[in-house]
């Protein structure tokens, strides 16, 4: 059996990055996430909906977007925050390159390689939303 994930949570993650055409994170390369997603796919069966996304997490891969290998956040957090946060991003001139996107400790993480104050300051704005929605 392979690792246990949310489908619901990284289908959705999935789709906001296939929306926006979200690039490669500090690790999608075939060093460490190919490997790891091969291993994976070699341990569901297939037809399975695990399966499916871990294939759908290779081909993003090989097309050069965001796989999740380095972080998914669940489908509230991508659609109440990330959606309204790409789009204010990308309109603001963001080049979609995302390094990592993750929960930890409860509280959202968002890193990018562009240091940009108008980016950070929405981005600070993000994250304090969903920090908020937390209590």
């Amino acid at each position: 059996m392979g690792l246990n994930f949310d489908t619901e949570d990284l289908s959705v993650f999935l789709n906001w990055v296939e929306v926006f055409q979200i690039l490669s994170g500090m690790n999608d390369n075939e060093e460490f996430a190919g490997r790891f997603f091969s291993r994976l796919l070699a341990s569901y069966d297939l037809n399975t909906t695990h399966h499916k996304l871990v294939q759908r997490q290779q081909n993003f891969l090989h097309r050069g977007l965001y796989t999740g290998y380095d972080g998914f956040v669940p489908r509230t957090c991508t659609e109440k925050i990330l959606t309204p946060l790409a789009k204010d991003l990308i309109g603001k001139g963001w080049n979609r390159k995302l390094n990592q996107v993750k929960l930890k400790f409860g509280e959202l993480r968002f890193y990018i390689p562009e240091e940009k104050d108008n980016f950070e300051k929405r981005i600070l704005n993000a994250m304090l939303e969903w920090n908020d929605k937390k209590t």
